[in-house]
């Protein structure tokens, strides 16, 4: 900048900054005639920034926007630099509202360890309608985490699905905190190579990442891998397990039972128990006794920790459902249906319980007596009497 430019454009800003409401006309013309030094009052415009007020500043930035281009664009972005609060939000201003520069010098700015990434990031935001979701997407894996989040909530807005090739080459990467984004702005299409995608992401060591896909699995129709879905209520981390139980309640697949048999199988109890609380939302007798059935030849041990998770944490639906198959034809299914209303103690049971002790065999009377008692209704008592005489003597001391 020469020494007379400076010093007319010092003489410029001295009459904005001096000018009152009543100068309002020659606080004006201070600004055009500012605005005609063009690059070389830029310098003098930053150093002012700093104590001017909001009307000075609203009329200086006009003049810095006014200003820039790619050639000026380096003199404006030093005043980002600044210490100055003031100077910076102004700065700010003027690189987001400007379309007169071209947008890829931004990114430089995010490779500039003194520049403020907040301000950068908000600017970048600004100027979204310009960027290139690609270009932007491959300079937000250099950033710290909160700036990368916020650069990818950019792409997120931009990008359209001529994205969706470059997002899900990039769903195998080694950054997890990347990946989890990806996931996020890949739940906008809900397309089945988008769905056969993430389903694999199941599988990922990474909480988060698995989490992230289940989000994205809840705003998919009709492309559940249901299968895929029951593997994840074996899930250790509680969260993620829950949020794969909504998961699977909410696809409400028709193939669901046959993959809940093998999680109601489980050693782990928290798979059981998150076997049976998709059977509290979904389940009907019907699919309770198709898994009585299908376990029906296991071990004693695995059928007794099936019937142990049915009976401690299954709901009404549960509960109807023994209701009705201790009536069934199948002995076996009457003996599981048994063995959750023993543990329920549920009143609503008293009648079929009664009933149920004049079965053909032997355990579920036996083992209905046992639940009557633990209800301890008063209404068994005739049934209970009639037992002492009829029974068999090694049911008598159950009757007792």
């Amino acid at each position: 900048m020469s020494f007379f430019a400076k010093m007319r454009a010092e003489r410029l800003i001295a009459d904005i900054k001096s000018s009152s409401d009543a100068d309002a006309t020659r606080a004006r013309k201070a600004l055009e005639k500012l605005g005609r030094l063009g690059p070389s009052a830029i310098p003098r415009i930053i150093d002012a920034l700093a104590t001017a007020d909001k009307k000075e500043t609203a009329g200086l930035v006009r003049v810095l926007g006014a200003a820039l281009d790619n050639k000026s664009f380096p003199l404006v972005a030093a005043g980002l630099v600044d210490g100055n609060p003031r100077t910076v939000a102004a700065v700010t201003w003027a690189l987001s509202t400007s379309r007169d520069y071209s947008p890829q010098l931004l990114y430089g700015l995010l490779s500039d360890p003194q520049m403020p990434k907040a301000q950068v990031v908000s600017i970048l935001a600004a100027q979204k309608s310009r960027l290139a979701a690609r270009e932007l997407l491959k300079h937000a894996y250099n950033q710290e985490p909160a700036e990368k989040a916020a650069l990818f909530r950019i792409v997120a807005e931009i990008g359209d699905a001529s994205l969706l090739p470059e997002l899900l080459s990039r769903l195998e990467g080694k950054d997890p905190i990347a990946r989890t984004h990806i996931i996020n702005i890949l739940a906008r299409f809900n397309r089945p190579e988008v769905a056969e995608a993430l389903h694999k992401q199941l599988r990922d060591n990474n909480k988060f990442i698995r989490q992230a896909v289940l989000n994205a699995l809840s705003r998919f129709e009709g492309h559940a891998d249901v299968g895929l879905l029951c593997e994840v209520l074996r899930d250790p981390d509680v969260e993620t397990q829950q949020k794969a139980i909504e998961a699977v309640v909410r696809a409400n697949h028709p193939d669901t039972m046959q993959h809940l048999v093998e999680v109601l199988r489980d050693e782990d109890e928290g798979a059981r128990r998150a076997a049976v609380e998709v059977l509290n939302e979904i389940g009907t007798p019907r699919h309770v006794k198709f898994l009585l059935q299908s376990i029906k030849d296991d071990d004693w041990w695995v059928r007794s920790r099936a019937a142990d998770a049915l009976a401690k944490i299954g709901g009404p639906r549960v509960i109807e459902a023994a209701l009705e198959l201790i009536r069934d034809k199948d002995e076996d299914v009457r003996r599981a249906a048994i063995e959750i209303l023993n543990q329920t103690r549920d009143a609503r049971a008293v009648d079929h319980l009664v009933a149920a002790t004049r079965d053909s065999d032997w355990w579920v009377r036996e083992r209905a007596v046992d639940a009557l008692a633990e209800i301890g209704s008063q209404r068994a008592l005739p049934a209970l009497l009639d037992l002492l005489d009829s029974a068999d003597e090694r049911s008598l001391p159950s009757v007792v």
